[in-house]
């Protein structure tokens, strides 16, 4: 824990996927990086010797990654976490390993769904680029699971006036007359009720002026969604400064949040005025919603495989945001082998395929509008693929096999441009066991 200019981080437990081109790879269960709740952030803020920053790196570790064993009437659960820097050229410049505990817990505290450690570290480091790399290893279960995050650690002594990295406050309490901030390690911000706080760092390198500081979330069409500007006294040397946005209006997806530092005398409207800024991404997601499900209209519509005619007009027939995505995950409880769990596995596994699907099999069309990509979602992926390449006579051929259904599909490449089409009746897919 760290003291600094008056603000205090509390770091506190809180109980709260190969190409078309190569074989079809990505195993039939949910890939880790849609199981694991497991975040890392490394925020980078002005160090305390000349030339210097210190990156801290905050890590996430959510209980379903860790196995609880009752000591007495508790519970409690060890771990090994280690932190890996490398820079631009794969060297190692930090490599660091510690024993952790985690006790005291209720046994309904341990399996929490919400239920998660942070955890905390700094490093000196120069400016530069860095991949961080997070391992945490559970000394019961032996299980291992890791996170990376790739940064630009900036240079804070140079400019007149710069701005550290942006975090994202989970939760801003008072002790003492000092303000306690919890980073919200995940990017996600979507369950943050109504409005979060951003904090930075300000350095400056002049006398005392008023500047104002614009903040801006875009959406991937570089539309502004929100706006927010708030106006403070900087003096000299290091300054501490809080945003407020508000994300109640954000629909699912993903976002660009920028922050401009602008000199108040500048009037409102004026571009290119700003002296800093600084950018990071954040997400929304809600509740229930897999992260693969970036747009909660495109989840509908990729639901058209596996919904009735029925099921897809209610959907479509939502008349407020809420409603559709109640709608949505009432569509997916009904499916779910277990409808009282908080994590519906059907539903996460389904559009981790689409995600494969786009990321393999996009041609001409996304990926999951393919015919690999509709055999690849409901069947899951192939127990052997044989691959026919191009000859004079005869167009490029797959033929996936589904040993357990002692069956196969055939696809042909028409254009010889890799759009491959179902040989096989289309019905033939629908008429196998499926997984959803």
């Amino acid at each position: 824990m760290e003291r600094r200019a008056g603000v205090i981080l509390a770091i506190t437990s809180l109980v709260a996927c190969g190409t078309v081109a190569a074989q079809v790879e990505i195993p039939a269960q949910v890939p880790p990086e849609y199981s694991a709740t497991l975040f890392l952030d490394p925020i980078a803020f002005l160090g305390s010797r000349p030339g210097e920053t210190r990156l801290d790196v905050f890590v996430r570790i959510g209980y379903d990654n860790l196995s609880f064993v009752k000591t007495g009437d508790t519970y409690a659960a060890s771990f090994e976490l280690e932190i890996r820097i490398e820079d631009s050229t794969g060297t190692q410049v930090i490599d660091t390993m510690t024993a952790e505990n985690i006790g005291g817990l209720t046994f309904d505290q341990s399996v929490a769904t919400s239920g998660f450690s942070l955890k905390q570290r700094s490093f000196p480091v120069s400016p530069g680029r860095y991949a961080v790399f997070v391992s945490i290893r559970d000394l019961e279960s032996k299980s291992e699971k890791k996170a990376s995050y790739r940064c630009i650690v900036p240079d804070f002594t140079n400019p007149v006036v710069a701005l550290s990295d942006l975090m994202i406050v989970g939760r801003l309490s008072l002790h003492d007359g000092r303000r306690s901030i919890q980073p919200n390690v995940s990017p996600n911000v979507g369950n943050l009720a109504g409005k979060f706080f951003v904090f930075f760092e300000v350095y400056n390198r002049t006398g005392g002026d008023s500047v104002r500081f614009e903040a801006r979330v875009v959406d991937l069409k570089q539309e502004i969604v929100v706006n927010a500007d708030t106006t403070q006294l900087i003096a000299h040397g290091r300054n501490e400064v809080f945003m407020q946005i508000d994300n109640s209006a954000l629909p699912i997806g993903d976002y660009i949040l920028s922050i401009r530092a602008i000199p108040a005398s500048v009037p409102r409207g004026v571009e290119g005025k700003a002296v800093a800024s600084r950018v990071r991404e954040i997400i929304v997601r809600w509740d229930g919603l897999p992260r693969a499900a970036k747009d909660l209209d495109i989840a509908i519509e990729q639901l058209q495989y596996i919904a009735k005619d029925n099921e897809m007009a209610d959907l479509k027939s939502a008349a407020t945001l809420a409603e559709k995505q109640q709608k949505f995950l009432d569509f997916w409880k009904r499916r779910s082998t277990n409808p009282n769990a908080p994590r519906n596995e059907k539903m996460a596994l389904y559009y981790a395929r689409i995600e494969y699907a786009n990321r393999h099999f996009s041609r001409y069309r996304e990926g999951w509008r393919t015919d690999m990509g509709l055999v690849y979602i409901l069947l899951g992926p192939p127990s052997n693929v044989e691959r026919y390449p191009f000859q004079i006579d005869e167009k490029p051929e797959e033929v996936w096999q589904y040993y357990e259904l002692n069956f196969q599909f055939v696809f042909r490449d028409e254009n010889g441009f890799g759009d491959y089409r179902l040989l096989t009746p289309l019905w033939e897919v629908y008429n196998r066991r499926r997984d959803f």
